[in-house]
């Protein structure tokens, strides 16, 4: 029994060294990417999926043409077919430039993604900063007293961190197969059938370039909290000097923030942008109209003669 203390401890101490081994690991690896969108465009395997799915575009407008050309012969030219033709032909338009011009789009979409994360910023986010603190946090925050709570905080920060380094990766695959075949979605502005198809290739691809902005609010305001605790802890009613347990805690919520960004952005794509309709909807349903029954005279007695 007196030899099993000893033994778990340095057991606690060895799984405690490896776990911090690897969070220096991936905080390397994510440390200078984070935050930004990596010119894609520029790749040359992007450019030349690109190429074939301008090629594929270019083959199906060709026979879209070549089909609204046998239909006016067809049908002899009367009011139905030119109206139709007339209706479609600005959309055929739209999408034909949209679908060459995809990559002007895309390059100049994630330029002005970076200059809005960078304003975010503000010049003060800096991810070496931000991430020494955190190693730095999580080295004073080693307890000998108390080494299984340690590690399982630890874990916790692993686990999280190691997320935070596959979402970056999964997002960085995702914007690259978007640009490589934005010509393809882009295209289909052309037809109304097929609209919702572009409208979900905007709607992914603003997600990917909005995710690094999101997280750029919550890492700010993570770098204030752990670089200058003096100001940001008494504000919020928490001790002057947080001990090594609570600095853990603040920034175990710190990444799992920045690990949930990319999944409620995703959910609203996935929603197609309608849950902030419905969240301002109900808000006006349930405070803007009674207010508005109450102050205009007779509104509410007309309201229960009706019911």
């Amino acid at each position: 029994m007196f030899l099993m203390g000893p033994v778990l401890d340095q057991v606690l101490d060895w799984l405690i060294e490896a776990v911090l081994a690897c969070l220096a690991a991936i905080f390397g690896l994510i440390t200078d990417v984070l935050l930004t969108t990596p010119q894609v465009t520029a790749l040359p395997q992007v450019q030349a999926l690109t190429g074939r799915s301008i090629w594929i575009v270019d083959t199906a407008f060709v026979l879209v043409f070549v089909a609204a050309a046998v239909m006016m012969m067809v049908s002899g030219g009367d009011e139905r077919s030119r109206y139709t033709v007339k209706d479609l032909t600005p959309r055929l338009v739209v999408g034909f430039v949209a679908a060459h011009f995809s990559q002007l789009l895309c390059r100049e979409l994630i330029t002005l993604a970076n200059a809005v994360t960078g304003a975010i910023s503000d010049g003060n986010y800096d991810g070496d900063t931000t991430f020494a603190a955190v190693r730095n946090h999580i080295e004073t925050g080693r307890d000998p007293t108390a080494p299984l709570l340690f590690l399982v905080l630890v874990l916790v920060i692993a686990v999280l961190v190691v997320m935070t380094a596959f979402q970056l990766i999964g997002r960085f695959i995702a914007l690259i197969v978007m640009t490589a075949i934005a010509p393809l979605p882009l295209a289909c502005h052309a037809v109304p059938a097929l609209e919702g198809v572009a409208r979900m290739w905007w709607r992914g691809y603003g997600a990917c370039l909005a995710i690094p902005s999101a997280q750029a609010f919550t890492l700010t305001a993570g770098q204030w909290m752990l670089l200058d605790a003096s100001h940001m802890l008494p504000v919020l009613g928490l001790p002057f000097e947080p001990g090594g347990v609570l600095n853990l805690f603040i920034v175990i919520v710190l990444l799992w923030t920045t690990v949930k960004i990319p999944g409620l952005v995703g959910r609203w794509v996935g929603q197609g942008g309608r849950g902030g309709t419905n969240v301002l909807g109900a808000v006006a349903r349930i405070v803007v109209i009674p207010h508005l029954a109450g102050a205009v005279p007779g509104l509410t007695t007309i309201r229960k003669v009706t019911k």
